[in-house]
């Protein structure tokens, strides 16, 4: 299993348009056969930080996923409305 933390920072005045597109990708996520969890988390006192927890079954789930038609339109419309630089952090399953 892989799991995949990223965390982002969206700009204040577009926080609505990203909640539509943050919401798609993570809806169409969760259709993936090899995803078995995708969370979109707000942080609780910065409502323009949030955090993406995805769980896959294998490396190779993970590089489909990044293939994926709403991964894509999530590149194209969502990643522009953020601000900063995302953090992205990789973890694999040791038992």
């Amino acid at each position: 299993m892989i799991v995949q933390v990223v965390h982002l920072e969206v700009q204040p005045e577009k926080l609505s348009e990203f909640l539509i597109e943050a919401k798609n990708i993570t809806a169409e996520s969760r259709k993936e056969v090899g995803i078995v969890q995708f969370d979109l988390l707000q942080l609780e006192d910065d409502p323009h930080r949030f955090m993406l927890y995805e769980v896959y079954k294998s490396r190779q789930a993970l590089e489909a996923h990044r293939l994926a038609s709403h991964f894509i339109r999530w590149v194209d419309k969502g990643v522009p409305l953020l601000t900063g630089e995302r953090v992205r952090v990789i973890y694999k399953q040791i038992s």
